[in-house]
């Protein structure tokens, strides 16, 4: 466990040092927390599975939650029971032991002196490992298993809870695509992007001139949902796209949404072709995806160039396997913090952390070279890290902005993957 962690656990155990030192003596306590290996506290489904969990105890046991917070260890909640510590300790050993993701729970119970209650105290069996049968503890000191295998196991038991993403109405979608572009744009700060502060590192652009561009967006969905509903042929959907292409670049002089175009255009295309039957997004969009550069000849962008050079996927990988760090990363991880009541522009930025750490931003590439996305995933591992702890990225996030604008930094695709979450969120 590195020094970090090791600081949040101390901390916790004074959080319930004073908790219990100030209750009335006759209380027992529960700490409820995540039960996940590795450095990687937060996994979405997470924060949802240990408030699901505060409930059930809720019902048996008349809790009152005292605190609850997160730190780099996870989300937690430190609350206080009238039953008698050994009631409480059978109930959360249940309830750990209900399901597979029970096994990523992990509830302590306390006396009202603050002594923890055990399951050997109570006769009860050592708790499980992940993988086997054996006991935990005996895996974990012989190292039985690797972190990876753990890991991955705690995110199948995470994602089996998570119904697939249903394709949204594409009407209400089309309305949240430009509602998504427009709250990207208005997140402050963001480094090496417009914002309201200032250009970022694009001395070509204003907050004024992206407002323009985004709200040239409507017409080009109405365009698109107009040749769904009359079943045009596909290159009827390209010229749509050119066509917006070319409103944007009359307008202000750039193709400032070029990258969105693409990826809101493909998402809509997508969530037309599921016609309102609950199909998977994602496997839409890879079905989308498949048909459009079927059809579509190679890309002359700064961005192909940039895959090319440098042995990238890019926005186009991405697409083909069906949009897999806005659907399957991005977008839960926000939503999550949202449930979990973090202020909104932290959950805003919490995703365009995920974002900045697993998205081939070939703008950054073009920029910079193979190290402008190396400093894009090492700064959104550091601006994640900020905030699962709960600290204000602001700051951070404005001196990264002015390190970003001396290398002539920017992370467009990030920013386009960063707008389509948020109107995917407001559309579902």
């Amino acid at each position: 466990m590195g020094p970090e962690l090791l600081e949040a656990r101390d901390a916790r155990q004074a959080l319930l040092d004073r908790t219990v030192g100030a209750g009335d003596g006759r209380s027992a306590f529960l700490f409820l927390s995540a039960n996940v290996p590795g450095e990687r506290k937060y996994r979405p489904g997470l924060a949802r599975l240990l408030r699901e969990g505060v409930g059930t105890l809720e019902a048996s046991l008349r809790l009152e939650v005292v605190v609850s917070g997160r730190d780099l260890l996870g989300p937690y909640h430190l609350a206080r029971t009238s039953a008698s510590p050994e009631a409480a300790k059978l109930a959360a050993v249940a309830l750990e032991s209900s399901g597979h993701a029970g096994r990523l729970l992990d509830i302590d119970i306390y006396d009202a002196g603050g002594r923890q209650v055990d399951r050997a105290a109570l006769g009860l069996a050592p708790r499980a490992c992940f993988l086997c049968s054996e006991p935990a503890r005996d895996c974990m000191r012989a190292r039985r298993h690797s972190g990876p295998d753990l890991s991955a196991w705690a995110d199948v038991l995470l994602r089996a809870r998570r119904p697939p993403l249903a394709a949204p109405d594409p009407e209400r979608l089309a309305i949240a695509l430009h509602q998504g572009a427009l709250e990207e744009l208005r997140l402050t700060p963001k480094p090496g992007l417009v914002d309201r502060r200032d250009r970022g590192s694009h001395p070509d652009l204003t907050f004024a001139l992206m407002r323009t561009s985004a709200d040239l967006l409507p017409e080009y969905y109405r365009d698109l949902l107009r040749c769904c509903r009359e079943g045009r042929p596909w290159a009827d959907f390209v010229a749509a796209g050119r066509a917006a292409e070319a409103r944007m670049l009359g307008a202000i002089g750039s193709n400032a949404h070029k990258g969105y175009l693409f990826l809101s255009g493909l998402v809509l295309r997508a969530a037309w072709a599921a016609s309102g039957g609950g199909a998977d997004l994602r496997g839409e969009v890879r079905a989308t995806a498949a048909r459009h550069f079927a059809h579509q000849a190679p890309s002359a962008s700064h961005g192909a160039g940039a895959c090319a050079r440098h042995g990238l996927g890019g926005i186009r990988a991405e697409a083909e396997a069906g949009l897999p760090a806005i659907l399957e990363h991005a977008l839960p991880a926000y939503q999550e913090a949202l449930e979990g009541h973090w202020q909104p522009d932290h959950a805003r930025f919490y995703a365009m952390a995920v974002l900045m750490e697993r998205v081939e931003d070939t703008t950054a590439v073009h920029r910079c070279g193979p190290a402008g996305l190396d400093w894009l995933r090492a700064d959104g591992a550091v601006l994640r890290r900020l905030l699962e702890r709960g600290g204000d990225p602001v700051p951070w996030l404005a001196g990264r902005n002015e390190a970003y604008r001396a290398r002539h930094l920017t992370m467009g695709g990030v920013a386009d993957c960063l707008a389509l979450v948020f109107a995917l969120a407001k559309a579902s």
